[in-house]
């Protein structure tokens, strides 16, 4: 009694040129991204210009989150229309303030995100 076992179906992924086994060498990759330390532009050169702006994160009371949102949707005839545009418009606004008042209208130096100090105040 023998069985004919059938033939192997086809993977509707075939095509590429790439099997599980024959994926293509790390070398051969497009685009490889460094990681870890090697990922930080090195000092004095500067990143490539990025498709979209750098995202910040930030905790707000949802009273004053719905205050900032009234206020865009109710003053369409002022500034900056999007909710991103409207934090970066009033941030910059008091960076300056800052600026001019401490370090003479200069810009301070910039400060990446992990040199600012990491988790609650003390004291709190």
């Amino acid at each position: 009694m023998s069985t004919k076992r059938p033939a192997p179906r086809q993977s509707k992924l075939t095509g590429n040129g790439f099997t599980k086994v024959d994926a293509p060498a790390p070398s051969e990759q497009s685009n490889p991204r460094p990681k870890g330390k090697d990922a930080a532009t090195p000092a004095g050169k500067t990143a490539p210009k990025r498709r979209y702006p750098h995202k910040v994160s930030f905790y707000q009371d949802p009273e004053s989150t719905a205050r900032v949102r009234g206020a865009i949707l109710y003053t369409p005839q002022e500034g900056p229309r999007t909710l991103s545009q409207f934090i970066d418009h009033a941030v910059m606004a008091e960076v300056e303030r800052l600026e001019t008042k401490y370090n003479h209208g200069d810009p301070f130096p910039p400060i990446t995100a992990r040199e600012l100090p990491q988790g609650r105040p003390m004291g709190s």
